[in-house]
């Protein structure tokens, strides 16, 4: 057996997605395991698709078993996705690769990782007005040998830098696969062929442009589907509910929240009244605070993520769908992780302290979700939907 890994959004499942599925196969690899994330994901949004059926389009595209990356952490900034994605695919025992993609060559992003920033220079940096990204790329860039400070500029490498230092932190037992990324840029807004970004395949969704192209036919029938029974989600339908939390949430509330400080704080106070979810962004955004960050502080306030929750590890593995030749591979992954593993939520939240806020999270994640679908639903399959064998 010989087992890697993919942490991924697949949001949604497109043909860039389905090459490094490919490329990773192969190496030879005997199973596939998808670690996906929740409904809300790391920029801040939430999901176009919900998790069980971007599960589904996992092992249609090549996956054999697919686990949840939950709140708080599929939300969370690039280290801490990363971070603890790899270290609940560590706690399993038996992951022998993690298959990433990237722009640049492995030893260069290798040694790369392993330059710490420094932290005082950081800081001044932030002091001078730079985003935390940028405050971090500058002070790393004066370490490091000027052929490989370029790899910092592009957004294809940043989460590989993310995944190596933290296996290079946890010293985990998996090596990297790294699959070069030739065709688009992370976030392009620019098509190579049947490739396209999955933030421009959402725009042109969006706008009711042509987007079948760049999809896996799979997934253009399950999109087409669940645009058709008003499944599909849009952060904007939550605009309400982020108005009325900002003009009700006090100034003690909004300092506790995760990734916040003073300044920020501040501009969000003077935005509270804001009449529209795009005039309280915009009107919180400068060039200190991105907003993917402000985007993912207001997911923080609506869901009580509160800052104690990301000093937890995932408590449990939760498996959001299989196939039957991921049965041999369950098996030993119950035998050997550290963390319960199961189908279950409402089984899984009873294994410890832990599990249950994780789980309560969980359920203000899937209530907060069926708010943003174009037709409200319910959370109830949130404990209630039947993972089964998927042949």
């Amino acid at each position: 057996m010989k087992t890697a890994a993919i942490i991924c959004e697949y949001n949604p499942l497109h043909n860039g997605h389905l090459y490094h599925i490919q490329e990773t196969r192969k190496s030879g690899i005997t199973h596939l395991i998808a670690l996906l994330s929740d409904d809300f994901v790391q920029r801040g949004d939430a999901a176009l698709l919900n998790k069980f059926d971007r599960a589904k389009l996992a092992l249609q595209a090549g996956a054999d078993l697919v686990l949840e990356l939950p709140v708080p952490f599929s939300c969370a900034s690039a280290e801490l996705y990363a971070g603890n994605a790899v270290k609940l695919l560590h706690d399993l025992h038996v992951v022998d690769f993690l298959s990433f993609g990237c722009s640049g060559n492995l030893n260069d992003l290798q040694e790369l990782a392993q330059i710490p920033p420094d932290a005082s220079r950081v800081q001044n940096f932030l002091k001078d007005g730079y985003s935390y990204p940028a405050a971090v790329f500058r002070a790393v860039s004066d370490s490091c040998r000027p052929e490989i400070v370029n790899l910092l500029t592009d957004a294809n490498n940043l989460l590989a830098l993310e995944y190596l230092k933290a296996m290079q932190n946890l010293h985990v037992r998996f090596c990297p696969l790294a699959v070069q990324r030739n065709a688009v840029p992370h976030d392009s807004t620019q098509t190579s062929g049947t490739f396209a970004s999955a933030s421009l395949i959402r725009e042109r969704f969006f706008h009711q442009q042509e987007y079948e192209t760049y999809l896996p036919d799979f997934t253009a029938q399950l999109l087409s589907e669940c645009r058709d029974r008003g499944e599909t989600a849009d952060f904007s339908r939550l605009e309400s509910v982020i108005l009325y939390k900002m003009r009700m949430i006090s100034e003690s509330d909004l300092l506790s929240l995760p990734d916040m400080n003073p300044n920020l704080a501040s501009r969000f106070l003077k935005a509270k009244y804001a009449c529209s979810l795009p005039e309280l962004l915009h009107s919180v955004k400068s060039k200190c605070f991105t907003m993917a960050r402000i985007r993912r502080i207001l997911l923080y306030a609506l869901l009580d993520i509160r800052k104690e929750d990301f000093q937890q590890t995932i408590p449990y593995a939760r498996v959001l769908a299989f196939n039957q030749k991921s049965t041999e591979l369950l098996k030993l992954i119950k035998e050997k992780s550290a963390v319960p593993v199961g189908t279950s939520l409402a089984k899984l939240r009873n294994t410890s302290p832990q599990a249950e806020r994780f789980a309560q999270l969980q359920m203000y994640s899937a209530g907060l979700y069926g708010l943003a679908q174009n037709q409200i639903h319910s959370a109830e399959q949130e404990f209630r939907v039947k993972i089964s064998l998927t042949k």
